[in-house]
């Protein structure tokens, strides 16, 4: 499968479209797709940054400078008129089976202009301001839904929205499970400032003024993250010299994953990182910093996972963000809005959006690690008739519990996988030497497809493999569902027990 991804980057645009797009061509990459780049020659671009990731960027010219009006609201951002911006492009494309268009000056005028035959098209918009032509549309806006889009698609397009489908990097979902358990009760020691890799405004500076003067916690250590191209690069950096606590300022960072979870607040931009943030349970003090970004900040702040200043240039702002540095200051305030923060994003967002572009199977992996919030999670949202305990483990308890159970050869723990997407687990845990006791779970939007069945399967895979005669399992009386699955897989009742039913069945073929 060949990909082609449309997007750019700029002093103007930011440098967030991009990214986002090396994101899920990266995860393309991996499930052996080909990816290249279409990108303008805007002053800042990152076709560098492209071409070092491993893909092939075609620089398309710089625009002219004339004033391109519109619609779109954004039509200046492509720097040159539509149609010479879809010749352009199609001249530097070739055919591909999909191309993804990451552009807020592009409509479907443009989009019907280059997709054509075979090609399909696949749109990253938050705006929901203009009509498109696509066939599949990515907006990963917290509370956007498919219904902000009515009218501005095809009838047969395809919209997944909200930050449940955000675009992260692997390694926010690989680290998510530590960096939750990490956060229990260590309060506020390490701040980081992150606010885009532009700042076109120039936001830092207001923030760190705004910090000179707080009252901040005496071992606490700042780091301000910026991109190269920043225009106000070399003035933050002088700020930071005069700072009352050790600030750092880090220029093009590539271990943003582990920098978040080492960090205990984080004052940033309403854009993807926002994302990126909330699957880490890092809290955060959220400002507004482009047009896009409108309506995040209280949204966030609602939610109960950060605060809202309101714009750095605003008569209260610094008042605001004194405030905010302060009741941080309470670690029992930072840990509620931590969860309130991860309950917003799981970090698996980029397999949610690889499952709608490439078919995927079903498949099976040992359980790691990183699997435990997933699985804690899974079962936390599960009905109580679903349930074999009516007690709720909190997470801190079933991590510690999961991080063992993942070293050990019992229980053995499998995730159901579509297209890399973690879907569900079995459990076997054997209660003697040729049987087992089953136990499933499938994540909430992965229900009523028929995956139990499939984990069932495996079990009968596994169990064999182990030279297990028997399998068990306990479902409650009114679990018809669950009783449904079991039974078709042929399971027999054995009688009950104080409200549940023992189940059991059989293997054939074993060792």
């Amino acid at each position: 499968m060949r990909v082609i991804f449309r997007a750019d980057a700029g002093l103007q645009i930011g440098t967030g479209h991009v990214m986002r797009c090396l994101t899920l061509a990266e995860a393309l990459r991996e499930c052996g797709a080909e990816c290249g780049f279409v990108t303008r020659d805007h002053p800042g671009h990152l076709a560098g940054r492209i071409s070092a990731r491993g893909f092939p960027v075609s620089l398309l010219p710089a625009g002219t400078g004339d004033f391109v009006s519109p619609p779109p609201e954004h039509a200046g951002w492509a720097g040159v008129h539509w149609t010479q911006d879809a010749a352009e492009t199609l001249a530097a494309t070739g055919g591909a089976d999909w191309m993804v268009v990451d552009h807020y000056a592009l409509d479907a005028r443009w989009e019907r202009a280059v997709a054509g035959g075979r090609m399909r098209l696949m749109v990253i918009d938050d705006l929901a301001d203009r009509p498109h032509a696509a066939n599949l549309m990515l907006d990963q806006k917290f509370g956007h839904s498919p219904a902000d889009h009515a009218g501005l698609l095809p009838a047969k397009c395809r919209c997944l929205a909200g930050p449940r489908h955000a675009l992260l990097r692997p390694e926010f979902a690989q680290i998510r499970a530590q960096s939750l358990s990490d956060r229990d009760g260590r309060g506020l020691r390490h701040l980081i400032v992150t606010l885009g890799g532009v700042d076109r405004g120039d936001a830092t500076s207001a923030v760190l003024e705004a910090l000179r003067a707080a009252c901040l916690p005496p071992d606490l250590r700042i780091t301000v993250i910026m991109g190269s191209d920043a225009p106000a690069l070399e003035r933050v950096r002088a700020l930071a010299r005069d700072m009352p606590r050790p600030t750092r300022i880090a220029v093009n960072v590539e271990d943003m994953a582990t920098l978040m979870a080492g960090a205990d607040l984080a004052i940033g931009a309403g854009g993807g990182t926002t994302w990126e943030r909330c699957c880490l349970g890092l809290p955060c003090v959220t400002l507004e910093t482009a047009p896009n970004q409108k309506g995040v900040a209280p949204a966030l702040t609602d939610a109960g996972a950060g605060f809202d200043p309101g714009p750095p240039e605003g008569r209260d702002f610094v008042h605001h963000l004194q405030a905010a540095i302060a009741e941080a200051g309470d670690p029992a305030r930072l840990d509620v809005m931590s969860r309130k923060a991860a309950a917003l994003c799981d970090g698996d967002g980029t397999p949610r959006v690889l499952a709608a572009l490439v078919p995927s199977e079903v498949g099976f992996r040992c359980a790691t690690r990183t699997d435990s919030r997933r699985v804690w999670e899974w079962r936390d949202a599960l009905d109580d008739s679903f349930r074999v305990s009516d007690e709720r483990t909190p997470y801190a308890e079933h991590d510690r519990w999961f991080r063992k159970a993942v070293n050990e050869a019992d229980p053995i723990i499998r995730i159901l996988t579509q297209g890399g997407l973690a879907r569900g687990y079995l459990r076997l845990d054997r209660t003697g030497a040729t049987s087992a006791r089953v136990s499933i779970c499938l994540a909430p939007d992965a229900r009523g497809q028929g995956l139990g069945r499939r984990l069932l399967v495996e079990a009968d895979r596994v169990g064999a493999r182990l030279g297990l005669e028997r399998l068990m399992a306990e479902i409650q009386e009114g679990n018809g569902a669950s009783r449904k699955v079991f039974e078709a897989a042929d399971y027999v009742e054995r009688g009950s027990k104080d409200g549940f039913l023992n189940y059991s069945r059989r293997l054939e073929n074993t060792k």
